[in-house]
């Protein structure tokens, strides 16, 4: 390992290609971060330029970046892997970009070669690559054609690329042109500051490693303590390093390229509690499933990695591996868009439960070689537990029977997936059974319903169930909203009966139990509700009469007494829980009709 600080002309000025191995992750420097503070130090030395001779200005030291020797074809430039420090090298070539453009407009044409040859190569040393012109050349395919755009002058406000690094280059092309121009009488004092300051007085430790240091684990190791590298750059790493393609693009793109060129992968999911972007979720979930472990999120690339080693072991390979990866990864991708026709209704369900851990199990059903019809029903039984469960107010808390479920499944391909599950799940007992007609009954009668969204999604699933191929189709349900026909606060229009001449708290509860089970909730728009609020019953029947064209109000309508207290509540229960009953089958339903 050799080490040796040195200034930018020095850093940029020889014929020289620094290349981002694949392991590394796009740029992703910010303003606030990063842009401004490293502006302010430039500002700040090229101000003391203006004031002090050079032989007095204190350097600013801008930290330490770690190369490693590359293998430069014959005629081309030299190489070096940039194991750390991309992001420091990347946007100072911005800066220096930007400066340069600075004096173009200002045909200040001595001091744009001059910076030009610190952000570009000549071309007589590109040799067979015309990737050779860059200073840096960036791993990440949307970076490099943003970064292409700005240093071969290609760069334009209207039709740029939208990147941070194309956003980092207006930036710093914006404050430079500010700070020249604070004095246009001293534009030409204030110009040579500003070079003398990129040039000279900016030094950076240069860290050149052995050629037999594994470059991914270094990299790991030196960014542990600082921005944090996401479980999906940890393994990201792992597969370029294990496929030998540290600095072969093309290689790479054909790896790991789906989870690099859509950005929606390194969105975070907005409904995460943990705040991970799309590709960390969906690669905990598809270890998950190929473990058998209840994996911490915090450990997937450990996971990751002896899960690699065990089926190199097997003779498998790394890029099989991948492949198999990029397949979950296109089935889970549509999950999450919602656009999986097959199971797009039971997708939305599982969200309003809040219950994702059944998705290491989905993903199963769909990289396996299980039969479409089986694969149907295996989903339709999932989702006839948790939701009985749910209902009866029993914990979600299913991963251990989830991935005990998957073991199973994994013991005989021969087995039919539908089912395994089937047999699995009716086996269990006690704080994981699953509920049967008579306890769900029970349950629908007196248990409060909870969760607006919870109870909205049970109701949808009533709507759709009570219409026929003759009815007429609901469009989106967005705007729908829960009901509660005897209102939450009835106490004023809303008397107790007549029995009841003072006020007992027992009635008072117990009337208020009753007001948030099933056979009180309904679905009506957003209008109507604020319209109904706490109207009486024969208000309230009226006004669904004229304006509700849902079934669950029509059935309501049809039958509905005169006077709606808790004894027509329970009838509806009564009559929306064998509803329920056939939208989820319980057990020895599915059982009898496989059979």
């Amino acid at each position: 390992m050799v080490a040796d600080v040195i200034n930018l002309q020095r850093l940029f000025k020889k014929r020289i290609s620094y290349d981002i191995p694949q392991f590394q992750r796009a740029y992703a420097w910010g303003k606030e971060r990063q842009w401004e503070p490293l502006w302010n130090d430039v500002r700040n030395v090229a101000n003391r330029c203006l004031t002090q001779n050079t032989g007095t200005i204190r350097p600013h030291f801008l930290g330490a970046i770690v190369l490693q020797q590359g293998r430069p074809r014959t005629g081309e430039v030299m190489k070096r892997l940039v194991i750390d420090g991309q992001q420091r090298l990347t946007t100072l070539q911005l800066l220096i970009k930007a400066t340069e453009q600075a004096y173009q407009r200002q045909d200040d044409n001595l001091r744009v070669q001059r910076l030009q040859g610190l952000t570009a190569n000549q071309k007589s040393h590109w040799g067979q690559d015309v990737d050779n012109q860059t200073k840096i050349r960036q791993s990440n395919s949307h970076d490099q054609m943003a970064f292409q755009d700005v240093i071969r002058d290609q760069y334009n406000d209207n039709q740029r690329q939208a990147s941070a690094i194309s956003d980092a280059y207006g930036y710093f092309r914006a404050e430079v042109a500010k700070w020249l121009d604070e004095q246009p009488e001293n534009r030409t004092e204030r110009a040579d500051a500003l070079e003398e300051t990129l040039t000279k007085h900016l030094k950076i430790a240069v860290i050149d490693l052995d050629e037999d240091q594994k470059p991914h684990i270094i990299f790991e190791t030196l960014n542990d303590r600082r921005e944090s590298l996401t479980q999906a750059d940890l393994i990201k790493n792992t597969v370029m390093y294990e496929a030998k393609v540290v600095d072969d693009a093309l290689k790479a793109r054909e790896l790991w390229g789906m989870f690099d060129a859509d950005e929606w992968w390194r969105k975070n999911s907005p409904d995460d509690k943990l705040k991970r972007s799309h590709v960390d979720k969906f690669l905990y979930y598809w270890i998950v499933m190929r473990t058998l472990r209840d994996v911490s999120p915090k450990r997937v690339a450990s996971e990751f990695r002896e899960y690699l080693k065990e089926k190199i072991h097997e003779q498998s390979t790394v890029e099989t591996i991948t492949k198999e990866i990029k397949r979950a990864g296109k089935i889970y991708q549509h999950m999450e868009k919602n656009s999986l026709s097959e199971i797009e209704i039971f997708l939305k369900r599982v969200k309003a439960i809040e219950l994702r851990v059944v998705t290491p199990l989905i993903l199963w059903l769909f990289t396996s070689e299980v039969p479409p019809e089986q694969r149907k029903r295996s989903i339709w039984v999932l989702e006839s537990y948790v939701v009985r469960r749910m209902l009866c107010g029993l914990t979600l808390n299913l991963n251990k029977v989830f991935i005990n479920l998957l073991e199973r499944l994994n013991r005989d391909d021969s087995i039919n997936a539908d089912s395994t599950i089937i047999d699995d799940l009716s086996s269990k007992a006690d704080s994981y059974v699953w509920p049967n007609d008579q306890m769900l009954r029970k349950n629908l009668l007196v248990r409060p319903m909870k969760g607006p969204t919870r109870i909205k999604m049970v109701l949808e699933a009533i709507e759709m169930n009570l219409r026929t191929d003759k009815s007429e189709q609901v469009g989106r349900t967005d705007e729908l909203t829960v009901e509660h026909i005897m209102p939450q606060d009835w106490e004023a229009s809303w008397p107790r009966p007549e029995s009841t001449s003072t006020r007992n708290e027992d009635e008072v509860e117990s009337r208020n139990q009753y007001i948030r089970t099933i056979g009180n909730l309904t679905l009506i728009t957003g209008k109507l509700n604020s319209d109904l609020s706490n109207r009486t019953w024969f208000e309230k029947r009226e006004k669904l009469y004229k304006h509700s064209s849902l079934f669950l109000n029509k059935t309501l309508l049809d039958d509905a007494p005169d006077v709606w207290d808790e004894d027509a509540i329970t009838e509806r229960s009564k009559y929306l829980a064998e509803i329920i009953c056939q939208i989820w089958p319980s057990a020895d339903r599915f059982a009898e009709s496989a059979a």
